[in-house]
């Protein structure tokens, strides 16, 4: 096991009448064996508790629902003091709207033909970019959500479209920083554990 720590930012949920924040459990399963993880709970909008963040050599920012401030504090940390950071589903979004200065899911667009929970479909990745490097010029990935971003400004660039252009990855434009998101839940599928070892790899690279 590396010795590295990855965060992972909790979601709001409800079990029964008990409100929780939760990690699922695939989000954990590439990462067994290959680092020790722990969760960045995150109760209010009060400001971020940077001595979490601070144990932190990697964040992933997983899918849900509610988008709140504390995600853009998270992220703008994690570029400021170059922390590797993967955005998944929500987590891409956020990364997004951060680019063209929003903390607002009303500058998101409506998609209604996304959220197919057992349906894969294709994406096309752009050549030089992470996601070509990792998955080829073409990858099937799955849909689950409602909403999707509208643009991408710098210093983000768009780096996978599905057939219907919704942008499904972003990432930093430079070597400096690891900053990426996936529109899609690779946590769910089979076939995505290079992304989450090539994440590890930006994680131990920058420790060191």
């Amino acid at each position: 096991m590396e010795n590295i720590t990855i965060g992972i930012v909790a979601r709001d949920e409800i079990i029964g009448t008990t409100k929780v924040q939760v990690v699922t459990k695939n989000n954990l399963k590439y990462l067994h064996n290959k680092c020790n993880y722990i969760s960045i709970l995150n109760y209010d909008n009060s400001p971020i508790d940077t001595k979490i963040l601070n144990k932190c050599d990697g964040i992933i920012i997983q899918g849900g629902k509610d988008i709140y401030p504390y995600h853009f504090q998270i992220l703008d940390y994690a570029i400021k003091n170059n922390i590797p950071l993967l955005g998944i589903c929500m987590g891409h979004q956020i990364i997004g709207l951060y680019s063209i200065n929003s903390q607002n899911d009303k500058d998101l667009i409506k998609v209604n033909n996304h959220y197919l929970k057992d349906s894969l479909h294709k994406i096309k990745t752009t050549k030089n970019s992470i996601m070509n490097y990792i998955f080829g010029d073409e990858i099937e990935v799955n849909s689950r959500h409602y909403e999707a971003l509208k643009e991408v400004k710098e210093p983000f660039k768009v780096t996978a479209l599905s057939e219907d252009n919704i942008i499904e990855a972003i990432e930093y434009t430079d070597n400096n920083h690891f900053i990426m998101g996936v529109q899609f839940h690779p946590e769910d599928l089979d076939t995505t554990e290079n992304l989450y070892n090539y994440f590890i790899k930006e994680v131990f690279k920058r420790k060191n």
